[in-house]
C-alpha cells in the first residue's frame, strides 16, 4: 500500500487488532462546542481543562515552554489559557489530549518522544503568526501528525530504534522502512488514530499523506486540499527548525522538500532562514 492508496476494511482490521487507540475523549466533545459558542471566554473554557489533572499538567507545560514563556512561570490554568489565548488552546488541545492518554507503561523513550513533537507545536505556532489565512486545525495537526508514531513506540519492540533510522532518512524514504520492518507505517497508524476521533477528513489525509513527495503540488491527484497542504507545510517547516537546533545537525529530508515547502507557504528562503535562526537563538536562550 502506497501512501496515497486508500486504507482497505481488511488492511485497517488487521491494524487496529494490534493497536488499542484511546478513545475520543469527552473533553474534546466539550471544547469542540465552545470552539462553536459565540460567548466563549477564557472562564469556560478553564472550567472544562480544570476538571483534568493530566490535561491542566500540559497546558501549564505548554505555557512555560520558550515560545509562549514571558520570563514568568505558570502554575495556573486560567494563567496559562491567557498566555496561549483561547484559539490557541482549542487548537492544541487534541493533541495534547493524545499524549496525557498514552500513559502508564509507557517506555522512556515516548516521554522524550513527546517532549520533541511538543517543541514541534510550539514553534509550529510561532510559524502560523508570520502566515496569513492558516487554517485553524494547523496547531493541533502539528501535535498530531505524528501520533502514529506513539502508538508504536508502545506497540512495536524495536520501533525506537526504527524512529533513529527514519531520522537519518529522506522524507520519502521513512515509510517504506517501517513497512518494511513493522508491516505498516506512523502515517497510516496516525490517520486511523485521527479517523478514531473523528477529526476533520483533510486533518486525516494530512497524517497520512505528509511524507508524499507530490503532497504539495496542487497537480498532483491526491485526495488532499489547500489547507491540508498548508498543515503539512508547516509542520514541515517546524520539524526542520528543531531537527537544526544543535549546531552541525542535519535535516536529512529538508534539501529535497525546501523548495515545496517553503513556496507553499510563501517564504523566500533568505526570509526562512532569518526566522529560524532568531527561533534557534530563542529556544536556546530560554532551554
Amino acid at each position: 500500500m502506497t501512501m496515497s492508496s486508500p486504507i482497505s476494511d481488511d488492511a485497517r482490521d488487521q491494524l487496529l487488532k494490534n493497536l488499542v487507540i484511546p478513545p475520543r475523549p469527552e473533553v474534546l466533545d466539550q471544547l469542540t462546542a465552545l470552539r462553536n459558542d459565540p460567548d466563549i471566554n477564557l472562564a469556560k473554557v478553564a472550567e472544562v481543562i480544570e476538571d483534568d489533572l493530566a490535561l491542566s499538567a500540559a497546558m501549564i507545560k505548554a505555557a512555560n515552554s520558550p515560545v509562549f514563556s514571558r520570563g514568568q512561570r505558570v502554575s495556573s490554568v486560567s494563567r496559562a489559557i491567557s498566555i496561549l489565548g483561547i484559539k490557541n488552546v482549542i487548537s492544541l488541545i487534541s493533541g495534547l489530549l493524545l499524549r496525557t492518554r498514552m500513559t502508564g507503561e509507557a517506555p522512556a523513550s515516548l516521554e522524550r518522544f513527546w517532549e520533541r513533537a511538543m517543541a514541534v507545536a510550539m514553534i509550529s505556532n510561532a510559524l502560523c503568526e508570520r502566515i496569513a489565512h492558516v487554517p485553524d486545525e494547523a496547531r493541533s495537526y502539528a501535535l498530531f501528525h505524528s501520533c502514529g508514531s506513539a502508538l508504536m513506540l508502545m506497540r512495536y519492540p524495536g520501533y525506537e530504534h526504527t524512529l533513529e533510522m527514519i531520522g537519518l532518512a529522506a522524507d520519502d524514504k521513512i515509510s517504506r522502512v517501517e513497512q518494511e520492518l513493522h508491516g505498516t507505517s506512523h502515517d497510516v497508524v496516525g490517520y486511523l488514530v485521527a479517523k478514531a476521533w473523528h477529526m476533520p477528513d483533510m486533518f486525516c489525509q494530512a497524517i497520512l499523506l505528509q511524507h508524499d513527495p507530490k503532497v504539495l503540488n496542487t497537480s498532483a491527484n491526491l485526495p488532499i486540499d489547500h489547507d491540508g497542504r498548508m498543515m503539512v507545510a508547516i509542520a514541515r517547516a517546524s520539524s526542520n527548525v528543531w531537527r537544526t537546533l544543535t549546531p552541525g545537525t542535519v535535516d536529512a529530508g529538508w534539501d529535497a522538500r525546501e523548495n515545496d515547502v517553503l513556496t507553499y507557504l510563501g517564504l523566500d528562503a533568505t526570509e526562512y532562514e532569518d526566522w529560524r535562526d532568531a527561533m534557534h537563538q530563542h529556544l536556546m536562550a530560554e532551554a
